[in-house]
């Protein structure tokens, strides 16, 4: 890993708890209960509160990672996150999903309109 990586990484994981620091001031958990995080084109990455339950068995989660595309107004993808060093991945990966999605591909079909996002085939 070079320092540039580890940098990005570490700036991401402040992003992240720095993000987790204001949903925890939410008072309720209601749709309001989300903070966002990135926003790429149409789309936007969203933290919400995690369920208080433990739903599988890894324990409960401290909060839900979300990535909108709101040019479909749906969610694309999303990921239960225990541990915040979990979510920096998450993140990153997010983030490639949501350049991708606000990209025509090559053969000028709008990704975001229902093309298929490379590597999903």
């Amino acid at each position: 890993m070079t320092d540039c990586n580890s940098f990005e990484r570490t700036l991401t994981e402040l992003k992240i708890a720095r993000a987790y620091g204001r949903l925890s001031s939410i008072p309720g958990n209601g749709p309001e209960a989300s903070v966002l995080l990135a926003s790429v084109g149409s789309c936007e990455i969203r933290m919400f509160r995690g369920p208080e339950v433990d739903l599988d068995g890894n324990g409960a989660p401290m909060f839900w990672l979300e990535l909108i595309n709101h040019s479909i107004r749906t969610s694309v993808d999303g990921f239960a996150c225990h541990r915040l060093k979990d979510a920096v991945a998450i993140v990153d990966d997010f983030l490639s999903q949501a350049s991708c999605l606000d990209k025509p591909d090559e053969t000028g079909a709008d990704v975001a309109q229902g093309g298929i996002t490379p590597g999903t085939q």
